[in-house]
């Protein structure tokens, strides 16, 4: 047999291992979000709005494209070069506080020709090769795998503060956490951890709602966006109207929806349009398609998490599982926070539903986790062969 056939086989070994349920779930989630993306940018006057589905629809195609690269080839050699894949995304996030462009009050942006890039998506995606590099590579499962973990994930997580994302530095926090906890680390250190987390959010609660405070390191608007979230009546014309008009939203949706193309908070404006269709795309599918199309998404989601976690408790090594937990996990954080900030759960931070906001870079980055992902489904039975397994 020659090199070549060999070659084939081994790509027709792998197709046949495909865990297909997977992809077709996030092209599902993806075409929904092309078409709620249209309905939330076709009226407006802005041919940048107007031509957002066409762009989406190209994203996608080319995120697929990433997608099956990803998958067919075996993660562990992505996994081997993790700590230079995120070294190599740090720059740019440095990169875009010096000439990056800003959009609704963050300089996150990097306009190259026609595109723009969101570098602090792709490190989301780096860290979490970073991480499952780390747990490989260290034995130990106390502070010593915790301390640079942890010390890895202030630097991203600062830098995005800087321009300033809260949404996007957010997001750090929980990965670094499911990353330590699926990778071994000693559970009394797991306790203190969830016990000092929580202590913060305490702190800040009452700090913040009862107290006034400021948090360090925050613009203005974005402390006037924490506080309506305690007091919507603060500035209902400002800071406050934009979760006042998604509840509106929402809630008159009713059961079914007002109907595709017929959300009138939405048509008329009244929802901003140049977050309708991002950071607050479920607020327009809750007016058009009700609580049962809110639903379905959320469902949609959901079952691609599970789906995300039967492949890592699929993984035989531990590099294998902190992938697939840690791509879930950035799953997870965005759509608990997207849809939490259009109901009033959660601050608004400004963070993108998975596979349903418009935004290239974060889909592409999404498609990519997502063929890690599979490709620990694939390579699985390797695992097995390597650590003595049938």
């Amino acid at each position: 047999m020659t090199m070549l056939e060999q070659e084939r086989l081994s790509l027709l070994t792998k197709l046949a291992r495909f865990d297909w349920s997977l992809l077709v779930v996030a092209m599902a989630l993806s075409a929904f979000g092309i078409v709620v993306v249209y309905s939330a940018t076709y009226s407006s006057e802005s041919q940048e709005f107007r031509n957002a589905a066409f762009s989406q629809s190209v994203w996608l195609l080319t995120g697929t494209a990433i997608f099956f690269v990803l998958s067919l080839i075996d993660y562990r050699n992505w996994v081997k070069w993790g700590w230079l894949l995120f070294l190599l995304s740090l720059p740019a996030l440095l990169v875009v506080l010096l000439v990056g462009q800003t959009v609704n009050g963050a300089k996150s942006w990097l306009r190259l020709g026609p595109i723009s890039i969101e570098p602090a998506d792709l490190t989301k995606v780096g860290f979490v090769l970073f991480g499952a590099w780390w747990i490989r590579r260290t034995k130990s499962r106390g502070l010593v795998l915790a301390g640079p973990l942890v010390a890895a994930m202030a630097v991203p997580t600062l830098l995005i503060l800087k321009q300033p994302a809260l949404g996007s530095a957010g997001v750090f926090l929980p990965l670094c956490f499911a990353i330590l906890f699926v990778g071994g680390l000693k559970m009394r250190y797991v306790f203190l951890g969830v016990l000092g987390l929580l202590g913060v959010l305490v702190c800040a609660y009452w700090g913040v709602g009862k107290l006034g405070w400021d948090i360090p390191g925050l613009k203005p608007y974005q402390m006037n966006r924490i506080r309506t979230f305690f007091d919507p009546t603060l500035d209902p014309l400002g800071a406050g109207w934009t979760i006042n008009q998604s509840l509106i939203a929402i809630g008159s949706g009713g059961l079914n929806g007002k109907g595709y193309l017929k959300g009138t908070q939405n048509m008329l404006g009244f929802l901003p349009k140049n977050i309708s269709y991002t950071d607050f795309i479920f607020s327009v599918v809750g007016e058009e398609w009700g609580f049962l199309g809110g639903a379905a998404v959320i469902a949609g989601e959901c079952l691609l998490l599970l789906l995300c976690l039967r492949i890592a408790m699929a993984a035989r090594e531990p590099a294998g599982r902190v992938v697939a937990v840690g791509i879930a996990m950035i799953f997870f954080t965005h759509i608990f926070v997207n849809v939490g900030m259009t109901i009033k759960v959660v601050p608004i931070t400004g963070i993108p539903l998975p596979f349903i906001s418009y935004g290239g870079t974060f889909l592409i980055s999404c498609l990519a986790g997502l063929g890690l992902v599979e490709s620990v489904w694939i390579h699985r039975r390797a695992e097995e062969a390597e650590s003595g397994g049938v």
